[in-house]
């Protein structure tokens, strides 16, 4: 009787371990990842209008949850024509030969009251690099709303890579990177 009780127990937990966290699907029309940095003294705020994403995540299992961010360099939006076409160069995005981003993230830890922290790493310009990324989630039924902020050190990334750039002036080395994604379960 006690070797069937362990193999019942073995069953139940190896099956519940097998259940992969629940899938979620972007809705593009109510998500953003848009960026700030400081320009010559402003405020610029840009955008990355194309971006996906592969969500699978439980708040009960971060342990299996994973998060994969792909972003279209190609189409960064800062509000200006001019600047936009400069970020798409070789000393800034080089879109020709990193036309995408890509953000993983695997590990997950939990801070209490809906708060948690995406361990990850993202690959800029073929450069890779651990990106923590502290976020807020409430999951209302099917809906997911993710918001989110981290802080990147562009020149990590060989971003502004023109001597001119190398410092703060006109450019901030810091660049604020918000994330706000509102996901729908995977049926």
């Amino acid at each position: 009787m006690r070797s069937v009780l362990c193999a019942l127990l073995i069953v139940v937990f190896a099956g519940s371990s097998l259940a992969a966290p629940p899938r979620w699907n972007v809705v593009p029309s109510k998500s953003s990842l848009t960026f700030v940095v400081e320009v010559n003294g402003q405020r610029v705020t840009g955008r990355f209008p194309g971006f996906g994403a592969l969500i699978a995540f439980d708040p009960a299992d971060l342990a299996h949850s994973s998060v994969k961010v792909t972003m279209d360099m190609t189409g960064v939006k800062s509000g200006d024509a001019t600047r936009d076409a400069m970020l798409l160069k070789p000393d800034w995005f080089n879109v020709l030969d990193f036309p995408q981003a890509v953000y993983e993230a695997t590990s997950f830890v939990a801070k209490g009251a809906n708060r948690y922290e995406a361990q990850g790493k993202l690959k800029l310009k073929g450069i890779m690099q651990d990106v923590v990324l502290p976020f807020t989630l409430s999951i209302n039924g099917d809906t997911a709303v993710a918001k989110g902020q981290t802080t990147l050190a562009r020149r990590a990334f060989h971003v502004g890579q023109n001597k001119e750039f190398e410092t703060d002036k006109p450019v901030a080395l810091n660049v604020k990177v918000m994330v706000n994604v509102t996901a729908k379960r995977a049926k």
